[in-house]
């Protein structure tokens, strides 16, 4: 057994013993990087073992590829194996963790926006976009880098809203448009304060059908991101989403029934959060 090979058996038992943690699969991820940069043959083997585990189907059969030997029989079964499994490329890969210093860094530009409180991180849900050079905001006609990029329900032709048209209400009163569909909002908030706070100066985001708003202790959630089965897992509230009558609605009951719900897939799950409880509720829905 190489060094490459005995570093990789420590990473997986200590994936395998946090049922796959984040701090598990950032180091799987890291060692992943650190193993593309070897020239040497046993590195790349083992990396093709990383890739599999991660789910990275794709990249571990194009690597793998190469290096199998007809006299490797071992290797030419885990080939036909990968065969079968890259054709759904890496889309059920386990999601990276971000690194500390990209949470640094979006953490840092996030305190120069306004706060929303349906939708705390729209940078991280990417409501909002980061632009390289200036465009013009439809609203106020002021340049800005960051836009958002997201539903907007009116009958004008809107290509940029800043941050700050939306928070103060002026981009849904100037073109009477909303951001959610009040249409499509769960019935058990009565506050029209709140309505008027969630269409009308909250980002959206963007769902495969329409978007519905969960809500919770009479109030609307905070909208957390997209998610799959493996961020659920990852953030350990696999249980607590299953708690929740709505997901059961839809014919889930299990774990096992969660485990098509894949980030950017065909089944996609809508992570909220209650602004008072805390509790995390789940929307579904399908291309």
């Amino acid at each position: 057994m190489n060094e490459f090979q005995t570093k990789y058996i420590e990473l997986k038992k200590e994936y395998e013993r946090s049922d796959g943690n984040a701090t598990s699969v950032q180091a799987l991820y890291e060692y992943k990087d650190y193993l593309e940069e070897q020239t040497d043959p046993e590195a790349l083997s083992v990396l093709v073992n990383v890739c599999e585990t991660l789910k990275l189907y794709k990249s571990a059969y194009e690597i793998l590829r190469p290096l199998v030997k007809q006299t490797d029989k071992k290797a030419q079964k885990q080939l036909i194996k990968l065969h079968g499994l890259q054709y759904q490329g890496d889309r059920f890969a386990l999601p990276r963790p971000q690194s500390d210093q990209a949470k640094n860094r979006q953490t840092a530009l996030l305190a120069t926006l306004p706060h929303f409180r349906y939708h705390p991180n729209p940078l991280a849900t990417e409501a909002f976009h980061l632009s390289i050079n200036d465009v013009i905001c439809d609203c106020c006609q002021k340049p800005t880098k960051i836009y958002y990029d997201g539903p907007f329900y009116t009958i004008d032709n809107i290509n940029y809203l800043c941050p700050d048209c939306i928070a103060n209400g002026k981009a849904a009163e100037k073109f009477d448009g909303q951001f959610q569909d009040e249409l499509s909002l769960e019935d058990d908030v009565n506050d029209p304060a709140k309505l008027d706070e969630l269409i009308h100066r909250t980002p959206g985001y963007s769902g495969w059908q329409q978007e519905t708003w969960r809500s919770h202790c009479h109030d609307y959630c905070a909208f957390v991101g997209y998610v799959g089965y493996q961020e659920l897992k990852q953030m350990d509230i696999l249980d607590e989403v299953l708690d929740d009558f709505i997901i059961n609605e839809f014919g889930i009951t299990s774990e096992e029934q969660l485990k098509d719900m894949c980030n950017g897939g065909s089944l996609q799950g809508y992570l909220f959060r209650c602004l008072h409880c805390g509790k995390h509720l789940l929307w579904m829905d399908c291309d």
